[in-house]
């Protein structure tokens, strides 16, 4: 597996994909609309791109999923122009990155121990059971997200070959398993990961919302055996399938191998 997705990298890349006009857009939008679609967003990925380059709303569609889509793409742009710059994401950079995700679907929670806003990157006070599980004690999040950023930040300019997106896979499971926030946890955790991506000038990570079932159990059955190879073996399958393809509609096109009907 490892072998072939790192003989995908190099035949992706030798593409120049990131030269034709807007295919970085265009690739980002994608990996956006399955990121939302796996949190339940009703609009479809050509809704999706209609409203992120035409700001035009889906009819029918709800106001709040429009919300989380933009939202999502303002995060995006966020990391990407601090993939450029190597900012290494402390606290402060990762509540900043939560605020962006729920800015206009966010809200404030009131609990018997104070409140905290959703929207406003504000750790949450409260016990989360999603799915039969129960994340940590929300006394303990704020020392586990400062060992989940030193650890990333000792990590990330060390890594080299498949072992980057070894390090995303692992950024993704770490953080989605601290659980810091009172929503969009999953979002920004796929942001994270596609962040140590960019860092590195890799190809975006897209977990395609038909694998949604296969994604959660990896997740589980990672933690369940203790062993991070799973997860990592779950992302490097999604992203051997990406590649593929992305190479073989780039073929397609570039040979004008098309039907017609």
């Amino acid at each position: 597996m490892w072998n072939e997705l790192e003989h995908l990298i190099v035949n992706y890349q030798q593409l120049n994909l990131q030269e034709v006009v807007d295919y970085e857009k265009f690739s980002m939008i994608s990996v956006m609309w399955h990121s939302t679609k796996i949190e339940g967003c009703a609009l479809s990925e050509t809704d999706t791109r209609v409203l992120i380059e035409h700001d035009i709303t889906a009819k029918g569609k709800p106001l709040k999923d429009h919300f989380m889509l933009k939202d999502h793409y303002a995060a995006f742009q966020f990391i990407k122009e601090q993939a450029v710059i190597k900012t290494k994401p402390d606290i402060d950079f990762i509540r900043h990155l939560g605020a962006m995700v729920m800015k206009n679907t966010g809200e404030q929670v009131n609990t018997v121990l104070g409140s905290f806003d959703t929207s406003k990157g504000d750790l949450r006070l409260v016990q989360v059971y999603v799915d039969k599980k129960y994340f940590p004690n929300h006394t303990k999040v704020p020392s586990l997200l400062e060992e989940f950023s030193s650890n990333l930040n000792e990590r990330i300019d060390t890594v080299r070959g498949t072992d980057i997106l070894k390090l995303a896979a692992d950024v993704h499971y770490n953080f989605v398993n601290i659980h810091p926030f009172g929503d969009g946890n999953g979002r920004t955790a796929r942001l994270l990961m596609n962040y140590v991506q960019m860092y590195h000038n890799q190809p975006f990570i897209k977990i395609f919302t038909e694998d949604r079932v296969e994604y959660i159990e990896s997740l589980n059955e990672t933690e369940a055996q203790q062993n991070p190879d799973i997860f990592r073996a779950f992302i490097a399958g999604q992203q051997i399938k990406f590649l593929k393809s992305e190479i073989e509609l780039f073929n397609r096109s570039a040979t004008g191998r098309i039907t017609l009907f």
